[in-house]
């Protein structure tokens, strides 16, 4: 019977903002966040849409627990400068939590906002909805199909 491997279920969290224009941009590995984090993160990112509800579009501001990051970036693009500076602030502070502080909220706040905003849609993804490996073992064994 093969056993269950953890390092077979998930790849480590990696990220690396080093691009052409910036070689000496930050990588690392965020360590796995525990369930506290992803409460807390689920958490903030519903206070952050609450406090914005007035000035977002009935779509977003009514999105429940299931928030498309991608979209609420871009109906805040749309709105008054001064408060789409504090969203991306609130934002990165939030997912420097999620990421135990690595990258930190001034690390995130330091990369170009494009590549900021497919991180977090990456690493919501990661987190939120992982996909299951079956077994995780090296020999997956298929159970016979149920007669009648």
């Amino acid at each position: 019977m093969a056993g269950f491997n953890a390092a077979n279920v998930v790849e480590p969290l990696d990220y690396d903002f080093r691009t052409k224009d910036n070689p000496n941009g930050i990588h690392g590995v965020i360590r796995e966040p525990n369930d506290r984090q992803i409460a807390d993160f689920m958490a903030g990112v519903k206070a952050l849409v609450k406090n914005l509800k007035t000035d977002l579009p009935e779509a977003i501001a009514s999105g429940g627990d299931d928030v498309d990051i991608a979209a609420l970036f871009m109906a805040v693009d749309d709105l008054d400068p001064e408060i789409v500076v504090r969203f991306h602030e609130d934002m990165a502070g939030i997912f420097a939590k999620l990421c135990s502080g690595e990258p930190s909220k001034s690390d995130l706040l330091a990369v170009p906002i494009r590549i900021r905003v497919v991180f977090y849609g990456w690493l919501q993804q990661e987190v939120m909805s992982p996909e299951v490996a079956p077994g995780a073992g090296s020999n997956v064994t298929k159970l016979p199909a149920r007669a009648g």
